[in-house]
């Protein structure tokens, strides 16, 4: 078991990582320990950023939030709903696929794995709403970039570079954070019973039209049971499309919507305000998995190429979920299902795309590849920035690459 180092301020984590680096010993990052996310790894020195935990300063009028990072995103999102304000991107609770209970984890673990829920094709990831951080690198050597202004810059953005690192290039400390108004209004269409390739096209025409969706998904009717709506019918396939503002103009959008695809008028639907909000988050949080024993993948690939992967698959023993209006797969396989997770892996190669196991057993997460994607040229990009922010290589070592 490694030694568990829990510290409470930046200076602290600054010297624990400089006398690390000097004795070139490796840590491991943890902020709540909520996902099991990236390669299992062993180091001799735990370092848990939990207690480093708070709100700086939140100045709604100006549409940011300053925490530190070992925050809960729970605390975080009550005191933006307290102003009526959110975190647009939607960080999903990971908690329910690897315990089956609610677990949001901290923020900077959020950062760490640029987490983004089912708005991310219309609000942008995570990493498209940090203003700035602070954090210690590998040197032990505090690293900051960006401010507190929302505003478009030129040049190297730092920011954007860590989110998505998985701890492998700073331990974080502070974050800042764009917020936006909460949407009056929620609502969501459904399509019932059609298939993937008719869902897809629903989602391209819909994006082709100035409704602006922000949510649009497909369950196959074999994953529609979970959910306990009222007016969901939960026996057949389920399409959604998510509209949100003011009420009228939803009101107005959904009609748009109805009249555009009239050829499914008798199987069409609409979940009102609170359901859709059920619906999303239930969807955003993958409650699908509930507690899955098994692999889970998110696999990244171009909406074109998402029905040509599904039918490659469809009689494996294969679940899946599509989000991002295609361009986002879940998937689901037996967890010592090794050929399979191969013959997944050769086909996102093939048709340009991007995968990253979320959820597998240690003996999976020592010996497998956790990201593959088709440029290995990332790979050795990756070596080189890892080189620059830390040297000896002592921070989540192997995380997210053997070796790196």
């Amino acid at each position: 078991m490694p030694e568990i180092y829990s510290l409470s301020s930046e200076h602290e984590v600054a010297d624990f990582i400089k006398n690390c680096n000097s004795e070139e010993v490796p840590i491991e990052i943890i902020g709540h320990n909520s996902k099991s996310i990236g390669r299992l790894i062993q180091c001799s020195k735990s370092l848990h950023l939990k207690n480093l935990s708070g709100i700086i300063e939140y100045f709604p009028e100006e549409l940011y939030i300053k925490v530190k990072a070992g925050t809960p995103l729970a605390l975080i999102e009550i005191e933006l709903d307290k102003k009526n304000q959110e975190l647009s991107f939607e960080p999903p609770d990971m908690g329910f696929l690897y315990t089956g209970q609610s677990n949001k984890g901290s923020v900077g673990g959020a950062v760490a794995c640029n987490l983004s829920g089912s708005r991310r094709f219309r609000a942008g990831a995570l990493r498209d709403h940090i203003l700035g951080f602070r954090g210690i690198n590998g040197k032990g050597e505090i690293v900051k970039s960006g401010g507190t202004v929302v505003k478009n810059v030129t040049g190297y953005d730092v920011s954007k570079l860590i989110t998505g690192s998985y701890g492998t290039l700073v331990a974080l400390t502070e974050i800042v954070l764009k917020v936006q108004p909460k949407n009056e209004e929620s609502q969501t269409l459904l399509v019932s019973n059609i298939n993937l390739k008719r869902a897809l096209n629903i989602f391209s025409k819909s994006m082709q039209t100035s409704v602006e969706i922000s949510g649009a998904c497909f369950y196959p009717a074999k994953m529609s049971k979970f959910f306990k709506l009222n007016d969901l019918d939960t026996t057949t396939s389920i399409t959604a499309i998510r509209l949100e503002g003011p009420k009228i103009s939803v009101v107005e959008r959904i009609n748009t919507l109805r009249k555009l695809f009239d050829e499914y008028k008798k199987t069409i639907s609409v979940l009102e305000n609170y359901q859709s909000r059920i619906f999303w988050k239930n969807t955003t949080d993958l409650q699908f998995f509930n507690n899955s024993k098994n692999i889970v993948a998110k696999i990244i690939l171009p909406p074109v190429n998402t029905d040509q992967f599904i039918n490659k698959f469809e009689n494996e023993e294969l679940k899946y979920v599509v989000d991002w209006a295609g361009n986002l797969i879940w998937v689901e396989i037996p967890e010592n299902d090794s050929v399979l997770l191969r013959q997944l892996r050769t086909e996102v190669t093939k048709l340009a795309g991007h995968m990253t196991i979320i959820k597998a057993p240690n003996h999976m997460r020592i010996k497998e590849d956790f990201l593959t994607t088709v440029d290995e040229n990332i790979k050795v990009l990756s070596l080189k920035i890892k080189e620059s922010f830390d040297p000896k290589k002592i921070l989540n070592p192997g995380k997210m690459y053997s070796g790196i």
